[in-house]
C-alpha cells in the first residue's frame, strides 16, 4: 500500500496501538532486517534524531546488543515521551557524544540513518548539512529507517545533502517518496517491513502489476468480433516524421486492438501503411482535412493525436475539431501539447475525456514553469493542473506519473534506460488508445498502458541490451506476456 504521512497517522491511530508500542516493533521489524544484512562482527553506528523516527532509532540499538553498536542523538535529548523512554534504557557506553561522531563515522562498517521521518519539511539546518555529507562521504553501508533523512515523504523534494542509503526500510506502507527513486536517487532499494498494521485507510495511490494489469485486460470471447470494442483512431505525422505515426500504431497493435484506423497526410500514407497491413487508413490533404477527420472522431473509441505532426497543414484546425468532434477519450501528444502551450483555457470547455502526455520539457512550457522548479514538485504541479483542467496528466519520466482530474496519483516503477531513446513516447501514446478501446475505466487504462509501456522494456532486458534495444520488438514481448495469461 502508498499513502501519505496524514494517512499513515491514520493508520496508527485506527489501531490502537499505543505509541510506545508501535515504536517498539517498528525499531525491532527494522533490526531484524539489518541483522540479514550485515555481518556479526560488523560496527554499527545508528544516528537518532529527536523525534519518533529517532525513537525506533534507540529500540534497534537494544536489539542489536549482540553487535558493536553505538548511537549517536544527532538533534540532542528526545523530545518526544516515548523516544526519551527508549534512549535512557540504552547505557551511556552506547551514546556517542558530538565530540567523537566523526571519528565514529569513519570506522563504522554500517550507518542506520534515523533522524527524520515524514515530518521532515524544507532545507537542513548547517549541522545537519554538516553530519550528512560526512555520511555521504563515508566508506560505510547506509541503511535508512523509512524515510531517507532529508527528503520529504509526500513529495519529490529533497535535500541535495540528504542521505543517501544503500537500502530504505519502508515501514508498514510506502511512502509517495519511495515510488520516485529512479528520479530522486537518494535509495538504492527501498523494501517494505510489514508492521501488522490494519489498512483500512482510503488511499489516493494506484499500485499496477501483471496481477493487477490482467485483472483489468478485457478476455476475447468466442463471439467477439473486430468491431466489439469500437475502433482505435490514431491522427497525426507530417512529411519527414511517418515513425511517430508508425509507431502510434505499433503501440495498439501491441496491446491487441482489434481494429485500428489511421487518419494521416497523403504525402506519408505510402510510407506508413506498406509498415502496417492490418491497418485502414484515411489520407488527408489540407483541403480535405475536416471531411476525413471529423467523421472519424465522431465514431472512435478513443483517438491519439498529435504524433509527428509538427509539419502538418492545418493542424490547428484538426485538434480543435477533434476536440469539438469527439465524445470517447482524446490523447493529446507531442506537437498537440504545443499547441496548447498559448490557449489551455480551451481545454476547460471539451466534453470529452482527456490525456495529455508531456514530458518534463512540454510540460514546463506548458505551465510556463522552469523545468528545475517543476522538477523539485512534480506532483504538486501535476496534481494541480490535472484538477484545475479536469484531464488525466502523464508526467513522463524515469518515474512516470499519472494523475487523475480527482487527485488520483500512480507512480509508475516498470522501465529502464532502454526506453531513453527517440519514439518510446510515440509508442506510449499507441498503447494508451489501444487499451482505451477496450478498458472502461479510462484512469485505469492508463495506468495499465504506463506500466505496461515500461515492463515490456523490463522484459526485454532478458534477450536485449539497453543500448540496442528496438521499439519495434513491443508485439513480440507483449505476445510472450499474453501467452504466460492465456490470452
Amino acid at each position: 500500500m502508498i499513502i501519505n504521512s496524514n494517512g499513515m497517522k491514520a493508520i496508527e491511530a485506527a489501531s490502537g496501538i499505543p505509541v510506545s508500542e508501535l515504536m517498539e516493533t517498528a525499531g525491532r521489524t527494522a533490526a531484524e532486517a539489518v541483522k540479514k544484512e550485515v555481518s556479526p562482527d560488523a560496527r554499527i553506528l545508528i544516528i537518532a534524531g529527536n523525534g519518533n523516527n529517532g525513537g525506533d532509532g534507540f529500540v534497534m540499538c537494544r536489539y542489536l546488543e549482540d553487535y558493536a553498536c553505538m548511537v549517536y542523538p544527532a538533534a540532542g535529548v528526545p523530545k518526544s515521551e516515548e523516544a526519551l523512554a527508549n534512549y535512557r534504557l540504552l547505557p551511556a557506553s552506547r551514546i556517542v557524544s558530538k565530540r567523537k561522531i566523526k571519528d565514529e563515522i569513519r570506522k563504522a562498517d554500517v550507518i542506520i540513518d534515523a533522524v527524520y521521518g515524514f515530518g521532515y519539511h524544507g532545507e537542513l539546518k548547517a549541522d545537519m548539512r554538516k553530519l550528512f555529507r560526512m555520511v555521504n562521504d563515508s566508506n560505510a553501508r547506509v541503511f535508512s529507517i523509512d524515510i531517507n533523512s532529508g527528503c520529504e515523504a509526500d513529495t519529490d523534494h529533497f535535500d541535495k545533502d540528504a542521505i543517501r542509503s544503500d537500502i530504505t526500510f519502508a515501514l508498514d506502507c510506502y511512502k509517495p517518496t519511495h515510488m520516485l527513486q529512479k528520479e530522486i536517487g537518494v535509495a538504492r532499494e527501498v523494501r517494505l517491513l510489514d508492521l501488522g498494521l490494519p489498512h483500512d485507510q482510503p488511499t489516493p495511490y494506484m499500485e499496477m502489476n501483471e496481477e493487477i494489469f490482467f485483472r483489468n485486460f478485457p478476455h476475447r470471447s468466442v463471439m467477439m468480433h473486430k468491431n466489439t470494442f469500437g475502433h482505435t483512431l490514431i491522427i497525426g505525422g507530417c512529411y519527414g516524421m511517418a515513425g511517430a505515426v508508425s509507431l502510434n500504431i505499433l503501440g495498439a497493435r501491441t496491446v491487441g486492438a482489434p481494429y485500428i484506423e489511421c487518419a494521416l497526410p497523403e504525402s506519408i500514407y505510402p510510407i506508413v501503411a506498406s509498415r502496417h497491413m492490418t491497418a485502414v487508413f484515411h489520407p488527408f490533404s489540407g483541403h480535405t482535412v475536416e471531411q476525413v477527420v471529423e467523421p472519424l472522431s465522431r465514431k472512435a473509441k478513443a483517438i491519439v493525436f498529435g504524433s509527428g505532426a509538427v509539419y502538418m497543414d492545418r493542424k490547428e484546425q484538426c485538434m480543435d475539431m477533434i476536440l469539438q468532434s469527439s465524445t470517447c477519450p482524446v490523447i493529446l501528444d507531442a506537437e498537440a501539447l504545443r499547441l496548447l502551450h498559448q490557449n489551455t483555457y480551451i481545454l476547460r470547455f471539451v466534453k470529452c475525456p482527456l490525456i495529455l502526455t508531456p514530458h518534463l520539457g512540454e510540460f514546463s512550457v506548458l505551465i510556463n514553469k522552469p523545468i528545475d522548479a517543476i522538477r523539485d514538485n512534480k506532483i504538486l504541479y501535476a496534481t494541480q493542473f490535472a484538477k484545475e483542467n479536469k484531464v488525466i496528466l502523464v508526467l513522463k519520466g524515469a518515474n512516470t506519473i499519472v494523475v487523475s482530474p480527482f487527485g488520483e496519483v500512480y507512480f509508475n516503477q516498470s522501465g529502464n534506460p532502454a526506453l531513453a531513446q527517440a519514439g518510446s513516447g510515440d509508442l506510449l501514446a499507441g498503447m494508451i488508445a489501444g487499451i482505451l478501446t477496450m478498458t472502461r475505466d479510462i484512469y485505469t487504462a492508463v495506468c495499465m498502458a504506463v506500466w505496461l509501456h515500461g515492463h515490456l522494456a523490463d522484459i526485454a532486458l532478458d534477450s536485449h541490451s539497453m543500448q540496442g534495444f528496438d521499439l519495434e520488438t513491443y508485439p513480440q514481448l507483449m505476445d510472450q506476456l499474453f501467452r504466460k495469461y492465456h490470452f
